[in-house]
């Protein structure tokens, strides 16, 4: 029986799923682990390159190269900082630890406030030194033979399993990013027709977060299918805007259906051939994307065509004299609009054109977790100093095997959200690796000195390592499995048979692993509450630097960073088991809130030397101002009274009064939401 078909009648019994793509995966990675090992073995290199494709592994050809990429770079200046660290202090390990901590801090921090493989590189970068320098720190001398051969290892495994996942994929990212963007818009589909049937909030709100996640991983496809295909590199513009664009509908669909609730019937009516004409696209565009790709780009063509002719035709019978038809209409065209663009995004991948009208360059902006980074980064500092002081003040030989657990686990678990839990799974995979280890090192491998048994005898446990690693249940177990049978393994060419050496390496790699569940459970534990309450916080300090002119930032900024800050507020909410609905809809609001300001203030940046409209915006200018300090009662008062005086303007003929017809909803959108979270704004203090 093959390795292959003996996991996959195993895994299923410990009720892990197994799918056909997972096995083709593993078997990948396993094929170039044991490339990596080959070529270490030929140029006398470390086995870390055999290590360095476990790490970097992926299912997807364009992830493993960006992966690859951030990870061969963090190592480049982790090696820089290892000949700089060394060259300072190799004769006072007391400064280097010290100097070693800061960096770590500094590297954890970075690695909190950005994101995927940048983050991943940024953390790297810190838990290099301990890597390089730790082992070598008794020949300084040495240090840049260190690092130019853990340089030339991590290259190896980047070179095999690019050229692996090369010869054995094809454009996997592409195909993805295709099928995930058709879904979403599915989805988002769905989402307005519930809206259009008046669905429920709570059905609606949940709809909301799960779009709003698979929109946020829509980004990172966008940049793998580009690293994947030189198609897809110029379309990335047009593909964020579409992503913007879908934000934007959950924002001003959720705004419409409101709209739609407070229209009287005999009003609402007036809307009626405009919303079914909507129904017909939108059944239309569910056809389109259940379409082969060939008929799509044409279909889409059309569709928008008439979703262009439908703006024309509802912007043409706005009622400036009924101010809630008013705002329904604005924000029906404002979604009729949204899905334009996002329809283009589907449309440019599907032809493989760029538009001929080419957008501003956006990108997706998303929480700075400043907070959080600075508690992370002390926890890491912390972290280096205990085990550099257990190191230094009992002389363990083998200490620096012990930091080398702790360091980078100290920055790679920051970022879970339960990483004492996620610390235990990796204790449990470093157990399983010891076991293992011990049993191929002393029976199984001295059977025969041939590399073609050795890949016999390694494989199997590769190959189950990753498929552990694939499943979210398991994958830190899986992780710990991988690394750390090879590592302590140590294979070399010849290969070394010496127990005592192996049980002194066993002893501070578990004990490394169990001190990282004390340094989360102990050192600065995670606080998903306060995490939570800081978010909240920082949402409505936002939207007062907006409405003091202290920040400029763009629409698709605000959208998409405002829409990452909620799930992760849902996320600490849920993790700290907190019951307060009235956190995540205040939450919203402040995102509605601020998209309108964003808006208004776009809007009327011509008009800015108007006395008219300067005066007519006055209340509304006094309320806002006003926000979190006064009586809410006021403020709705002021705002109402502001979108009063605009369309007063509008009948009077004002030049731009389709601008300030445009502005009105607005006002009257922002009145709405804060009368609705006054708690939100008015019961917690805004800075």
């Amino acid at each position: 029986m093959t390795a292959m078909a003996a996991t996959a009648r195993l895994l299923p019994r410990l009720s892990l799923p197994v799918t056909p793509a997972m096995l083709a995966h593993a078997a990948r990675t396993t094929l170039a682990a044991l490339a990596a090992l080959w070529i270490a073995y030929a140029l006398q290199l470390p086995f870390s390159g055999a290590v360095t494709v476990l790490i970097v592994a992926h299912p997807v050809h364009g992830t493993v190269l960006l992966k690859s990429l951030y990870r061969l770079l963090g190592t480049l200046v982790g090696g820089a900082m290892s000949v700089l660290l060394m060259g300072l202090f190799s004769q006072s390990p007391e400064m280097f630890m010290l100097a070693l901590g800061l960096w770590m801090a500094l590297c954890t921090l970075g690695s909190t406030l950005l994101r995927n493989f940048q983050s991943y590189a940024t953390v790297l970068a810190g838990y290099t030194v301990v890597l390089v320098c730790m082992p070598g720190f008794d020949a300084p001398d040495h240090m840049f033979d260190l690092v130019t051969s853990r340089i030339a290892s991590v290259t190896i495994g980047i070179v095999c399993s690019g050229l692996v996942a090369a010869l054995t994929t094809s454009r996997a990212a592409e195909r993805g990013l295709h099928q995930a963007l058709r879904r979403s818009l599915a989805d988002l589909n769905d989402y307005v027709r519930q809206v259009f049937a008046n669905g429920e909030e709570g059905q609606l709100a949940a709809l909301r977060r799960k779009l709003a996640g698979a929109i946020a991983t829509l980004d990172p496809q966008c940049e793998f299918a580009a690293a994947e295909s030189a198609e897809v590199a110029p379309l990335r513009d047009t593909l964020r805007a579409a992503l913007v664009a879908m934000f934007g509908i959950l924002t001003t669909a959720t705004s419409l259906r409101e709209s739609l609730h407070r229209l009287p019937s005999d009003t609402a009516s007036q809307l009626v051939p405009y919303i079914d004409s909507c129904r017909d696209l939108l059944e239309r565009i569910d056809h389109t994307l259940s379409a082969p790709a060939d008929d799509t780009a044409a279909q889409l063509a059309a569709i928008d065509r008439d979703l262009k002719r439908l703006i024309e035709d509802i912007e043409g019978a706005l009622a400036a004299d009924n101010l809630p038809l008013l705002v329904a209409q604005d924000r029906l065209t404002e979604v009729v609009d949204e899905l334009r663009v996002a329809l283009a995004g589907l449309r440019a991948l599907v032809s493989g054109q760029v538009p001929e009208t080419r957008r501003h360059r956006q990108r997706l902006a998303f929480h700075l977790d400043w907070r959080g980074g600075l508690i992370n980064a002390v926890r890491a500092a912390l972290a280096v100093w205990l085990g550099g002081a257990l190191w230094l003040l009992t002389a363990w030989p083998d200490g620096w095997m012990l930091m080398a657990m702790v360091v980078p686990n100290a920055g790679l678990l920051a970022l879970r959200d339960h990483p004492e839990k996620d610390a235990v799974e990796f204790l449990k995979g470093c157990v399983l690796a010891s076991l293992v280890s011990w049993l191929v090192l002393l029976y199984l491998l001295p059977l025969s000195d041939l590399f073609l048994w050795e890949c016999l005898v390694l494989g199997p446990v590769i190959f189950v390592a990753v498929l552990m690693s694939s499943h979210p249940r398991t994958v830190f177990m899986g992780v710990g499995l991988a690394v750390f049978f090879l590592t302590l393994l140590a294979p070399t060419n010849p290969m070394v048979y010496d127990a005592s050496l192996f049980l002194s390496s066993v002893l501070p790699t578990i004990g490394g692993a169990a001190l990282t569940m004390v340094v989360f459970r102990v050192v600065l534990p995670v606080d998903a509450r306060g995490h939570a309450l800081a978010l909240v916080r920082v949402m409505r300090n936002d939207i007062r630097a907006l409405l003091t002119n202290r920040r400029e930032i763009t629409p698709a900024a605000w959208e998409s960073r405002m829409h990452d800050r909620m799930l992760r507020l849902v996320g600490r909410m849920r993790v700290s088991e907190m019951h307060h609905p009235s956190l995540i809809r205040g939450g919203f609001a402040a995102l509605r809130i601020g998209r309108e300001i964003i808006r208004s203030r776009r809007l009327l940046a011509p008009l800015a030397h108007d006395p008219a409209v300067s005066t007519a915006m006055e209340p509304a200018r006094q309320a806002l101002r006003r926000l979190g300090q006064g009586a809410p009662s006021a403020e709705l008062v002021s705002l109402r009274a502001a979108a009063r005086n605009l369309l007063d303007l509008v009948g009077e003929g004002h030049p731009q009064a389709p601008v300030l017809a445009r502005v009105a909803p607005s006002l009257l959108e922002m009145a709405m939401l804060l009368g609705r979270n006054r708690r939100f704004f008015h019961t917690f203090p805004v800075t």
